[in-house]
């Protein structure tokens, strides 16, 4: 009951601690059922990671100066540093000094003077607020919460996120951009506690409410988060994430939410997945997807 089974048709732990997936099983033991990191089986779990096919792949395509890809200047290519340090964050592979390089790399190239990321270095664009909270989690993740480039990073995204029309997107016909929020959400969720301040939960309350606030058309315009994927940030699933991570599950605007989310679980308490990623799949189209119904997992634990 502590990971809301009593919302659940059925038990899927059991397939998620599967050995098979030890990704899964790393975070499900951790996230879900709270064992220490000092347990011997969450370590041994850990360190079954690291053997994956997958990580031992991304690994090898890393070049000697800590990139990937063949331009170290271009780091959002299907193949950058971005799409490698964020599915290696999410495969839970241990920090390591290869990480490491691979953010410093991320950083010499896509730091704006103001703290943002964005695409390039040299541009500021209106897409630094969205692409800053979402890159921030797997920085902190991989140990550079202390770093100075890390804590200006996140005083952009305060600031920038403190203005009224902070979500208005010129890429989304200048309404308020939902994937923003989330982004956003995502990136102060990590926030150092020591950065916490009354402008910065003010920040997060906006987000939120804009979240929870929104007119959806899930016949229509949003219909497409409905379709959930792994690995994927936009979705209905990746907001209730992003809301109940900072402590909004008990709102009355999250319950509707929460139930349609619910109500795409098969008659065996998993989700399938909608959308794959094309260069490195880890799940199958149309088929029920453990990473996806660890992050249901992650929500129900907070409802």
């Amino acid at each position: 009951m502590q990971y809301g089974q009593r919302h659940l048709k059925g038990d899927p732990l059991p397939w998620l601690l599967n050995p098979e997936n030890p990704s899964v099983r790393y975070w499900t033991l951790m996230d879900i059922l709270d064992w220490p990191a000092s347990d011997p089986e969450v370590q041994e779990t850990r360190a079954a990671i690291a053997q994956q096919p997958l990580v031992e792949e991304l690994f090898s395509l890393q070049r000697p100066e800590g990139h990937w890809g063949e331009d170290e200047t271009k780091p959002y290519t299907a193949q950058g540093a971005v799409a490698v340090l964020t599915l290696l964050h999410m495969l839970g592979a241990v920090p390591d000094g290869r990480t490491t390089a691979g953010c410093n790399s991320f950083l010499r190239f896509c730091q704006h003077e103001s703290g943002g990321f964005s695409m390039t270095r040299k541009l500021r664009s209106g897409i630094f607020p969205c692409t800053t909270g979402g890159h921030l989690p797997f920085l902190v993740y991989f140990g550079l919460n202390d770093d100075p480039r890390v804590r200006a990073a996140f005083a952009f995204l305060i600031e920038e996120m403190s203005s009224e029309n902070a979500l208005n997107c010129g890429r989304y016909h200048h309404q308020p951009c939902l994937w923003g929020a989330i982004a956003a959400l995502n990136g102060l969720a990590v926030l150092p506690a020591e950065m916490r301040t009354s402008q910065s939960q003010e920040v997060v309350n906006r987000l939120a409410n804009a979240l929870l606030g929104a007119r959806y058309d899930f016949e229509g315009e949003h219909k497409r988060w409905l379709t959930f994927g792994a690995p994927r940030a936009w979705d209905l699933l990746s907001a209730l994430k992003a809301l109940a991570a900072h402590g909004f599950a008990p709102d009355s605007r999250f319950a509707p939410l929460f139930e349609l989310a619910l109500s795409r679980q098969d008659s065996q308490g998993r989700w399938l997945c909608g959308s794959v990623s094309h260069t490195w799949p880890i799940e199958k189209r149309n088929q029920p997807s453990k990473w996806i119904t660890l992050d249901a997992l992650r929500v129900l634990k907070k409802v």
